[in-house]
C-alpha cells in the first residue's frame, strides 16, 4: 500500500493532529505549572515581607514605649521599665534581652554599640549585628540623657513564623554587610527567587529568598514538546510576557492610587491634631479673657475705675499670652527651637498663680504656696512655663472637685537638687490609678468625660522642649508632679 494512498494521508493527519494537540496540552500544563510556581514565590516573599515588617515595626514601638517609661534618675521608673521589659521578653521571644546601659554597666556596652550610640540624638535610634551572640542583632536607642541608651537584642531567625516556608525554600538575612541567618547547606547555593530591605523603622535588614530548581517536566512532556518546540515555546513566551506586563501595569495602577488616598488620609488626620491642639491650648487664656471681661463690666457698673484698670491690665496680659500661644504653636508645628530664658522661677508661679486665684476661691479649694525669700533663676520660657503650671494645677482642681476631699488643697513647693529645681505640685485628692499613670502622657488618652487628652502630652513636650521634663510621682496622698527646670550657671555656684 502507497503512503500516499488515503488511508496513509489521513493516518499522517490524525498523527501530527494528535502530536500537535499533545504538544499544546503539554506547554499548556507546563505555562500553568511555571505561572503557579511563579505566583506563589511572589505571594510567599510578599507573606515573608509582611511578617518580618510587623515584627521590625514592633520592635520600634516597644523600644519607643520604654524609653517613654525610662527617666534615668528615678528608681520608681527603672523598676517601671524592668517590669514592662519582662512582659515584652515573654511575649516576644525572639527580643532576647532588654537593657539600660549607662556608660559604667551594662552587657550590651561594648565598642561597637558604644561608637554607634555616640553620636546619636536624644530619641533616635540605630541597629547593628551583635558580634557576641550569633544570629543576633543590637537594636538601640538614645535616651533623653546624652550618655545612655536603651539596647534590645534580638534573635533574627525568629523573625519569620515557623512553617512560613516551604521545605524547599530557606532564608538569608544580612544587617550592614554582616550575615546574621544563613539557610541550611543544601540551599546556600540555591536560586533567589525574592530580595528586598526592610526600610522605615532602622532596621534596615536585607533578605533573600532562595528556592532548589524543581522540575517542572517529566520525560515524556519533554519529548513531546521538543517536537513542536518552536510553535509552542514561541506562542507560550509571547502570552507569558503579555500577562506579565499586563500584571506590572495593574500594580502600578494600584499602587499610585494607594499612595494618593494615603497621602489625603495624612493630611486629614495632621489638620486635626493641630486643631486639636491649637484649641486645647487657647482655652485657658480665652476662659481668663471672659472672666476678666465680666469682671470689668461689673467694676464699671459699681463704678469702680481700679478695679476695671485691673481686669483691663488682666486682659492686656491675657490676650498676650494668647499670641504667645500661638506663636509657640507654630514653631512647634514647623519644630523650631524653644527660646528659653534666664527667669525667676518664684516669680514666674506668683504671676502665674494670679490667674488660678479665680478658680480656685469658686471651688472652695485652697492653693498653698510659700515663696522663698531669695530667687531662684532657672532657664524657662515663661509662657510655656505658665501653661504647664496652670495645666496641672487645674487638673488638681477637676480632681478635688469631683472627689469631695475634706480641706481639699493644692500645694506647689520648690527644691533645688543637684543641677536642677524641682517645682512640685501635689493635692490630697484621690490619686491616680496604675493603668492611668502608665498613660497619663500618651496624646488623646483621658479619663475626663469632656477631655480631650491632649493636656499633659503637650505639657511634657513643652518642658522637653525647655531643656527640663515632666515627672509624675506616686504619692499616697493624691497625685504629684514634678517639674525638673535647668538652673542658671549664676543658681549652680550659689547651691553647689
Amino acid at each position: 500500500m502507497s503512503i500516499t494512498s488515503p488511508d496513509s494521508r489521513r493516518r499522517w493527519l490524525l498523527a501530527l493532529a494528535w502530536a500537535l494537540l499533545c504538544a499544546l496540552m503539554l506547554a499548556l500544563q507546563w505555562w500553568q505549572a511555571h505561572a503557579q510556581q511563579q505566583r506563589e514565590q511572589f505571594q510567599l516573599a510578599q507573606t515573608v515581607q509582611r511578617q518580618m515588617l510587623e515584627k521590625v515595626a514592633q520592635h520600634k514601638a516597644h523600644l519607643t514605649a520604654l524609653t517613654a517609661v525610662a527617666p534615668l534618675q528615678a528608681t520608681e521608673e527603672s523598676s517601671a521599665l524592668s517590669r514592662v521589659a519582662q512582659s515584652i521578653k515573654t511575649i516576644y521571644p525572639r527580643i532576647q534581652e532588654i537593657q539600660l546601659v549607662t556608660p559604667a554597666t551594662g552587657s550590651c556596652l561594648v565598642p561597637a554599640v558604644a561608637q554607634a550610640a555616640a553620636p546619636l540624638q536624644a530619641r533616635a535610634s540605630t541597629s547593628l549585628p551583635d558580634e557576641q551572640h550569633t544570629g543576633d542583632y543590637l537594636f538601640i536607642k538614645k535616651v533623653a540623657s546624652p550618655a545612655d541608651w536603651l539596647c534590645v537584642r534580638i534573635h533574627s531567625a525568629h523573625l519569620l513564623d515557623e512553617h512560613t516556608l516551604p521545605a524547599n525554600s530557606g532564608l538569608r538575612i544580612s544587617l550592614n554587610g554582616h550575615t546574621l541567618l544563613d539557610p541550611p547547606p543544601p540551599l546556600q547555593q540555591a536560586r533567589v527567587f525574592g530580595q528586598f530591605t526592610l526600610a522605615g523603622y532602622d532596621q534596615p535588614l536585607e533578605v533573600q529568598l532562595l528556592t532548589r530548581p524543581q522540575n517542572l517536566l517529566s520525560w515524556s512532556m519533554v519529548l513531546i514538546s521538543v517536537l513542536v518546540s518552536t510553535l509552542l515555546v514561541g506562542a507560550a513566551n509571547l502570552i507569558w510576557k503579555s500577562r506579565q506586563q499586563a500584571r506590572r501595569h495593574q500594580q502600578r495602577a494600584q499602587l499610585l492610587a494607594n499612595e494618593a488616598q494615603l497621602a489625603h488620609a495624612s493630611r486629614v488626620n495632621g489638620m486635626g491634631e493641630m486643631a486639636s491642639g491649637i484649641a486645647h491650648e487657647l482655652a485657658q487664656p480665652v476662659t481668663a479673657l471672659l472672666s476678666q471681661s465680666q469682671a470689668a463690666l461689673r467694676a464699671h457698673e459699681l463704678g469702680k475705675p481700679e478695679l476695671l484698670v485691673t481686669a483691663l491690665q488682666a486682659n492686656v496680659r491675657e490676650a498676650r499670652r494668647a499670641g504667645a500661644i500661638l506663636e509657640r504653636m507654630r514653631g512647634y508645628i514647623s519644630n523650631a527651637p524653644s527660646q528659653p530664658q534666664r527667669l525667676d522661677l518664684p516669680q514666674a508661679v506668683n504671676q502665674a498663680l494670679l490667674l488660678l486665684d479665680g478658680p480656685t476661691r469658686q471651688a472652695g479649694i485652697a492653693l498653698r504656696w510659700q515663696a522663698p525669700m531669695q530667687p531662684c533663676w532657672v532657664w524657662a520660657d515663661p509662657v510655656s512655663l505658665e501653661q504647664v503650671l496652670n495645666n496641672l494645677v487645674r487638673n488638681a482642681l477637676d480632681a478635688l472637685s469631683h472627689a469631695a476631699t475634706p480641706d481639699a488643697h493644692v500645694e506647689i513647693t520648690l527644691r533645688i537638687d543637684a543641677k536642677q529645681a524641682l517645682l512640685i505640685v501635689q493635692d490630697n485628692g484621690p490619686g491616680v490609678d496604675a493603668a492611668t499613670a502608665q498613660r497619663m502622657f500618651e496624646p488623646f488618652f483621658t479619663t475626663k468625660t469632656d477631655g480631650m487628652g491632649l493636656g499633659l502630652p503637650l505639657c511634657a513636650t513643652l518642658m522637653e522642649r525647655m531643656g527640663g521634663n515632666l515627672e509624675y510621682v506616686h504619692s499616697p496622698r493624691g497625685a504629684c508632679f514634678v517639674m525638673h527646670l535647668p538652673l542658671a550657671s549664676d543658681e549652680l555656684t550659689a547651691h553647689p
